[in-house]
């Protein structure tokens, strides 16, 4: 038997609660991890509440988790590219990576690097998935200028060390908490204002824009025409990110995710990347994760720690 977080019905961080399963052994191409972490995603608690019904139905009881980390601890005919005793990072197809172990087939993990703290690597594969695929999406290229609105969120600071990464300069719409910590990672910083406000202090900061990226779920065209970029290098994230979690993968994530998840991974063992952690909670305390998550709070993201 292993602990399972589950929900049976809509509501908010109270209709969760954790229960005991049977641990089922992995399949062909499956492999079985002991989760030791696993990041919470804004899609998740969505998800909860009934706003995603309709988009991704889902039957109850129902269980979340949509990234983890831990180690293999066994493997189903086949597999070959895992081994068991490997300590690895990933995400869960069936969203049940907020558990004690979760089955998932061997191409949704990869090898954690030395490096990577447990709690990083838990909550890396959503985030990190969403934000290099739209940064490939909007083609970001050495010298382009690149605007991120929500450039504090969980994606957001991803996008803008990303494109840092790619050469280009960051300009990040965030609340002024936050623009210690754009500059500290190469980024110029503005606080969101209405369109016409923003788009001017947008402008103080660079003659041009190349590329704006949202990451809170507003509407990117206005303020993209309204500082002349291009439609086709504007991006949101918000939907793409809800397909990888929830079982539409191929639009939201590049061609092979576990070779960019791999990639992600390096940089952040190697610290080119930063993921910040806002709060760590064990299983057993999911309610207040999830309640912490869903309020205003430092920076980072909340994980569990099974």
């Amino acid at each position: 038997m292993g602990r399972l977080v589950r929900f049976d019905r809509w509501g908010g961080p109270d209709v969760l609660h954790v229960v005991d399963v049977p641990q089922r052994d992995p399949g062909a191409g499956e492999v079985r991890v002991t989760v030791r972490a696993s990041g919470i995603t804004a899609g998740e608690s969505a998800a909860r509440e009934g706003a995603l019904a309709q988009l991704y139905p889902m039957a109850f009881p129902a269980s979340t988790g949509a990234e983890f980390a831990g180690v293999v601890t066994a493997v189903g005919p086949g597999v070959q590219r895992v081994a068991v005793g490997e300590e690895v990072l990933g995400w869960s197809q069936q969203g049940a990576g907020h558990a004690e172990s979760v089955v998932v087939t061997e191409e949704a993990v990869v090898a954690k690097p030395a490096g990577l703290s447990w709690e990083v690597a838990g909550a890396l594969a959503v985030a990190g998935l969403t934000a290099y695929a739209c940064v490939e999406a909007v083609r970001v290229a050495d010298g382009d200028v690149v605007v991120v609105l929500g450039a504090s969120s969980d994606v957001g600071t991803l996008v803008v060390q990303l494109a840092r990464l790619c050469g280009a300069e960051v300009i990040g719409v965030a609340d002024p908490a936050h623009h210690d910590w754009l500059h500290a990672h190469g980024a110029d910083a503005v606080a969101a204002a209405p369109l016409a406000d923003l788009a001017a202090a947008v402008r103080r900061r660079a003659a041009r824009v190349d590329v704006v990226v949202d990451t809170t779920g507003t509407e990117v065209e206005p303020l993209a025409a309204a500082l002349g970029a291009e439609e086709s290098r504007c991006a949101a994230t918000v939907g793409w990110e809800a397909d990888l979690e929830f079982g539409r993968p191929a639009r939201c994530a590049p061609e092979d995710r576990s070779d960019v998840l791999a990639e992600l991974a390096g940089l952040v063992a190697d610290g080119r990347l930063h993921v910040p952690i806002a709060g760590t909670f064990p299983l057993e305390r999911v309610q207040d994760a999830f309640a912490m998550a869903e309020r205003p709070h430092a920076q980072g993201r909340i994980v569990l720690l099974p």
